[in-house]
């Protein structure tokens, strides 16, 4: 019994395998995958009178102008806008007193 077990676990890892490797990936083009080098993107709770503001911080590592969309889990639409010129760190709230102090960042930035 236990050798039939093991014989069907390693032809399933297998054939896990097969398929994960069949699967083509979506390729990022150089830009794109040189962009994700060039910023961060976190979430920051602060409390405020009333609750949380969930604050959303693009962190530009780049000698370039991005322009930036960014959301939370919380909020995932509508996405906000903002532009982060070179070297620099801009933020922007998207959500004002929420009763909760956890949620997740996202964002995505292209080049001006």
């Amino acid at each position: 019994m236990l050798v039939i077990m093991k014989a069907t676990v390693r032809s399933l890892f297998v054939a896990l395998f097969v398929l994960a490797m069949a699967v083509p990936e979506a390729p990022l083009s150089a830009d794109e995958d040189s962009m994700k080098n060039c910023y961060d993107v976190r979430g920051e709770a602060r409390y405020g009178a009333l609750g949380y503001k969930h604050i959303v911080i693009v962190t530009n590592k780049c000698d370039l102008t991005l322009k930036c969309e960014v959301w939370t889990d919380v909020d995932p639409s509508p996405r906000v806008s903002l532009t982060v010129g070179p070297k620099a760190t801009e933020e922007v709230a998207c959500r004002i007193n929420s009763p909760a102090r956890g949620f997740k960042a996202f964002g995505e930035c292209k080049k001006e």
